[in-house]
Order: C-alpha cells, then sequence, then structure tokens
C-alpha cells in the first residue's frame, strides 16, 4: 500500500543542463575542528565509507578501487580485480559486516557486482550479482549496502528494482521492490529492511514474506524525487534525507506518520545520513559544502561549515576516535569533526540550484572552471609511463591535467581554456639519475653515484601546449588531440631546451563501459587509459646558443618515428556542467545544452532497466541463486 499521494516525476536530465551558479568563498574560520586526508588523486570521487579494525576507516572510490585512512593518516589505496567482461569497477556503498569484512558495492552498469575486503590484507573478493531472470539487478548502479536480518548483507539496485540479500557464501537472493529503484538502505528496528527510493518513497521490505510497503513524505511531488540516506534513530524511527527539497525526514515504523524538519540553508542538497557517537542525526549537505546535525528529540537543525565549498561531502558514518567522518567527493578527500567540538562558523550557502527549492545541483571544484550551460571536463594522470627514444619516464600521480570546455563537437572544435585556472597543469617530474643518469650505456650506473646528487645534475620533466586542443565526438566517444612540448629543465640546458611540438591523441578508452558513479552526483568521473604511439621531433634550444642540442639527441635518440616512442597513461576524466556565471564575449555560450547529453550518451549509455522493470509487475516477489565468488 502507499501512504499520502504519489510524487510527481521530475525530469533527472535538467539537473545536469540547467543554470546553475558558483558558490562564493569559504569562510576563514570554517577550517576548525575538521581534519581532512587528501586522497593521492582527488577525481576518484570517494563515496561510501566505514570504519574498519585498528582505527581506521574505509571508503570506496567511483573512479578507482576501495581505500583506507589508518591511525596515522596514511592513505593505502586497493585495486578492485576485473570483472567476468574483464573491465573495471566502480566502489560506491561501503559498510561493516560480520567476521570483520569491510562490504562494498560495485555501480558498474554493464556488470553490477557486490564484494567485500579483507582489512587485514586488502584483498578483495566480489560476486556479480544476476542481470537476468524475473527479478533482477539489469543496468547495474547499485548503491548502498547494510548488514541486515538473518547475518546477511541487504544491497540496492540504483538503477533496477531490486533489494539483495547475500551471504558471504555467495548465496543471493533477489526481492523486488513496488518499481523504485533504491539508494540508501537500513536495518529497521522492526526486523524488517527499510529503504529510499528513487521515486522519492520510503519503503519497508519484510525479509520473510517479500512484502513490501511504501510511504510518500508530506513534500512528496515538490522536488526532484530521489531520496538519499536513511539510517534506524534512537529514538527507534527511521530518518532520511530528502535532498530534492532540503528536507531530514523521520518516519515512526509503528505508525507510518512521517515529519519532516527542513534545513536551513536552502538547496544544500542533504544525502548522507547516520546515528553520530552523540545519539544526534547527522547529515552531509552535498551541494552547500556543510555537515548538520538533527536533534531527535526537538528536531531542532544545525548546521556547520566545511574548510571549502564545492567539496560535495557525500556519505557519513560513525567511526574511530569518537569522530564522524564523511567523504567529500569534490575535492578528493575523506574529512572527520569531533560532534562535541564541531567547526565554528557561518554555513555556506549552496550553489546556485537549477530550480531554487525542487532541484539542487551537487558540484566539484573543476566545474567553476567552466561557464554555465557548457559541458565541462577535466582529465588527470594517476600514473603511467612516456618513452622517448631511448628516454623512458614514470608519472607520479597527478602529474598532467587537463581542464576545459567544450562548446560543439564537430570537426575541428576545441577544448576552449577555463575561465579560470590553467588548461594545463604539468607537474615537474624528477628524472632518476638527472642528466647523468641518461647518458648511453654508463647512465644507469652513474645515475646512482654522488655526483648524480649535485644540483647542476638534477633534470626534470614538464610540458606545455603547443596548439589549442581539437575535440570531437568519434564512434566510441569524446576524441581529442594535443600538440605537445616536452621540456628539458636544468641548469645546463637552460630554459629553453624543448622538444617538441609532439602531436598525442589523448582519447581516452573507458574503463567502466557505461560509466558509473553515485547517482546523487553532480558530474560523472570514469577511470581512463590512454595508449599512443607518438612521433618525436629533435631537441632544440638546449644549452647556450643551443650548443648541446646534439648532445641531446644523441643521448635520447631523437628525432625518433612513432614505432619508438610511446604514451602510456591511466588517469580520471570527470565530465559535468559548468557553474561558473562568467560572461565575457570570450566565454558567452554559443552552444545549446544538447552537447553535454551527446557526450554522455557516447560514454555512458542509458541502461534499459526501467523498461524491463516496467513489463515485471506480475514478477516473482524473490528469486535466489548462488554465486561464483572472484578474486
Amino acid at each position: 500500500m502507499r501512504h499520502r499521494g504519489v510524487r510527481a516525476g521530475v525530469l533527472a536530465s535538467a539537473a545536469l543542463l540547467g543554470a546553475v551558479g558558483l558558490s562564493p568563498a569559504s569562510p576563514a574560520d570554517a577550517a576548525a575542528g575538521v581534519t581532512e586526508v587528501g586522497l593521492p588523486v582527488p577525481d576518484v570521487a570517494p563515496a561510501g565509507l566505514a570504519a574498519g579494525p585498528n582505527g581506521s576507516v574505509w571508503f570506496a572510490e567511483n573512479a578507482g578501487g576501495v581505500g583506507k585512512v589508518d591511525s596515522a593518516g596514511k592513505v593505502t589505496e586497493y585495486a578492485l580485480p576485473a570483472n567476468s567482461q574483464k573491465t573495471r569497477g566502480a566502489a560506491d556503498g561501503m559498510t561493516a559486516g560480520p567476521g570483520g569484512r569491510l562490504w562494498f558495492t560495485d555501480s558498474s552498469v554493464d556488470v553490477p557486482r557486490v564484494g567485500y575486503v579483507d582489512p587485514a590484507t586488502g584483498k578483495t573478493t566480489l560476486f556479480e550479482v544476476p542481470t537476468t531472470g524475473d527479478v533482477n539487478f539489469a543496468g547495474g548502479r547499485l548503491t548502498d549496502i547494510v548488514a541486515g536480518p538473518g547475518g546477511a548483507m541487504w544491497f540496492g539496485g540504483g538503477a533496477a528494482p531490486a533489494i539483495g540479500r547475500i551471504t558471504s557464501s555467495g548465496t543471493v537472493t533477489v526481492y523486488a521492490t513496488a518499481g523504485a529503484a533504491v539508494y540508501g538502505l537500513a536495518a529497521g528496528p522492526d526486523g524488517a529492511v527499510w529503504y529510499t527510493g528513487t521515486d522519492g518513497s520510503i519503503g519497508r521490505l519484510d525479509p520473510a514474506t517479500g512484502a513490501v510497503t511504501t510511504y510518500d513524505p508530506p513534500s512528496a511531488g515538490s522536488g526532484s524525487p530521489s531520496l538519499g540516506g536513511i539510517v534506524t534513530g534512537p529514538d527507534g524511527a527511521l530518518w532520511f534525507t530528502e535532498p530534492g527539497v532540503g528536507m531530514i525526514g523521520r518516519l515512526d515504523p509503528a505508525t507510518g506518520g512521517i515529519d519532516e524538519y527542513p534545513v536551513n540553508t536552502a538547496d544544500s542538497a542533504p544525502i548522507g545520513i547516520t546515528v553520530g557517537p552523540d545519539r544526534q542525526i547527522w547529515f552531509t549537505e552535498a551541494a552547500a559544502s556543510n555537515i548538520g546535525s538533527v536533534d531527535p528529540g526537538s528536531g531542532a537543525v544545525t548546521e556547520y561549515p566545511l574548510p571549502a565549498t564545492l567539496s560535495a561531502p557525500m556519505r557519513i558514518a560513525s567511526g574511530p576516535g569518537k569522530r564522524l567522518w564523511f567523504t567529500e567527493a569534490g575535492k578528493g578527500a575523506v574529512g572527520s569533526l569531533d560532534p562535541a567540538a564541531p567547526p565554528a562558523g557561518s554555513p555556506h550557502p549552496a550553489v546556485p540550484a537549477v530550480a531554487h527549492g525542487s532541484m539542487p545541483q551537487v558540484a566539484a571544484k573543476f566545474q567553476a572552471q567552466c561557464p554555465q550551460n557548457h559541458a565541462c571536463q577535466t582529465q588527470v594522470t594517476s600514473g603511467g609511463s612516456v618513452k622517448i627514444g631511448s628516454f623512458a619516464l614514470t608519472l607520479p600521480p597527478n602529474a598532467i591535467r587537463v581542464t576545459g570546455y567544450i562548446s560543439s563537437l564537430g570537426p575541428g572544435s576545441v577544448l576552449n581554456p577555463p575561465v579560470m585556472g590553467d588548461q594545463l597543469v604539468s607537474q615537474p617530474v624528477e628524472v632518476p639519475g638527472g642528466l647523468i643518469g641518461q647518458l648511453p650505456l654508463v647512465g644507469t650506473v652513474l645515475g646512482k653515484t654522488p655526483a648524480a646528487l649535485l644540483p647542476v645534475n638534477r633534470l626534470t620533466v614538464t610540458q606545455t601546449l603547443a596548439a589549442p586542443i581539437t575535440v570531437q565526438l568519434g564512434p566510441g566517444g569524446i576524441e581529442a588531440t594535443a600538440k605537445l612540448n616536452v621540456h628539458l629543465n636544468n641548469q645546463l640546458l637552460g630554459s629553453n631546451c624543448v622538444i617538441g611540438p609532439i602531436t598525442a591523441s589523448l582519447t581516452p578508452t573507458i574503463l567502466v563501459p557505461g560509466g558509473a558513479g553515485d547517482p546523487e552526483l553532480g558530474w560523472t568521473p570514469y577511470p581512463v587509459q590512454i595508449n599512443n604511439k607518438i612521433a618525436v621531433p629533435a631537441a632544440k634550444g638546449c644549452g647556450p646558443a643551443s650548443i648541446l642540442d646534439g648532445v641531446i639527441n644523441q643521448m635520447m635518440g631523437l628525432p625518433s618515428s612513432s614505432a619508438n616512442n610511446s604514451m602510456n597513461l591511466t588517469g580520471v576524466m570527470s565530465l559535468g556542467v559548468g557553474i561558473n556565471p562568467a560572461d565575457t564575449p570570450a566565454v558567452r555560450s554559443t552552444a545549446s545544452p544538447s552537447v553535454l547529453s551527446k557526450l554522455v550518451a557516447g560514454l555512458r549509455p542509458q541502461p534499459k532497466a526501467k523498461k524491463a522493470a516496467a513489463k515485471r509487475v506480475k514478477a516473482p516477489k524473490k528469486v535466489t541463486v548462488k554465486l561464483m565468488a572472484r578474486h
């Protein structure tokens, strides 16, 4: 049965394409009381998190794997194994389960999975959940996961109207919901599994019978429909977030009655929710970069600012040190605060909403670099190597970042420079052994001698653009080409030693086909790789009056054909809508919003789960199968 009406549908694509603005700077006193640990590559979009053993906190990355922050603040990350289609996954929800395991969901579209990580070793075990049959998870986008009735783990399908129950041995039972895909899950005080739906409803699943009862909050129909997280409160009620209308809801499981408490900051998009060690209800404000609390007795709402805007805090949980821990997808960090001494200062205002009071906008830092209503992208390297002639260099994380916006996708179109910041950011990469280490035959030995440590021997490599980056939409998605100058930075070589221009394809291969990512994010992060053969010209401008050009060319074997040179990089590409209100002739919008939708269509085909769900009205309430574990 349903209570309090039916929520009206709201077109989700408008959240990406509507007009938004840039949030103001962070208050000067906002940092006090918050500890943040930055991730090696900030673009991985950390989402779910859970407390682990020995004072650690574990987290899931939409564009990475899983990771932990240990008691000393050190970050360790672990990649997920490839699935049966030999592609990567995208971790989203996370929680602690029986036996000390940390369970998580894989929000991939093509091969949705549920798995756990052994916190002692970082080894992961994953199970591919059913995508066919009467009740299934076709379309993937698995979201939350919780420990629930029967000592099993329960998870939700973000693109399919289904909830799964899985044991540690891989036996999964799939239950049909009442038509709603699932975002958040909670084990209720009544032995049932409660969930928030993408249609704006709260659902109760009876594990014994598979029966589902749904409830609509009083604000149903007045905003963007998808609800956020849900948790059982200290008062025995179900507390949940309503990001579309800026409310915190409370449902009495005994009566079905719902109360709502408005968040003071308009359009703040409350998403994650948990019970703190102080028995207060705590939540994140993804569009406003605040953390909030609700007193379950009085319903009083209080807000606290994080150190910076555009942090996009997503999930929140109680963790080590009696602190509240949360992920900040917009800046790539895991943060924590003491609920007894929260940060002072005025809460941040939200990024201006797509539609005030009904459709907030969650945004990351890179989107502020692009004018509003334009397709905005940033690519950052997470690793890889470059080989030029006889010279090879391994790149550290964040070595190269390219950011810009796209007005059109026809032949000859360019990636426009951002309205703030640089289009190409190239961190100096230290060359092991310096200049001496590059000498033929003896370089590998001399590069380890004391002479290699002299400042005059130090050699770093950076890149600059020699021409605008061209972009177009090809059969596999975005195709980009750049002309790069490689700079050899050394005291003897001077400041003008350049190899280039080198024409390089920056066309990425998406490692998670169809894409993935938390449904409440305002952008999409894609793990990518670039494998490219490049022809390299001779070096020039090396040393006074270029007298060392010949030496460098002999050392590196230049010029060199494309058969001898390669660029093999891994990284993250993030795609969203620009939010900067800049409106000068150079950046004024000249393209229709369809550019972004074409990019999304090319990179992230929409799943067919909704069409399949509409036909499953007579489906059985549950199906049980045994899955194979993959490591």
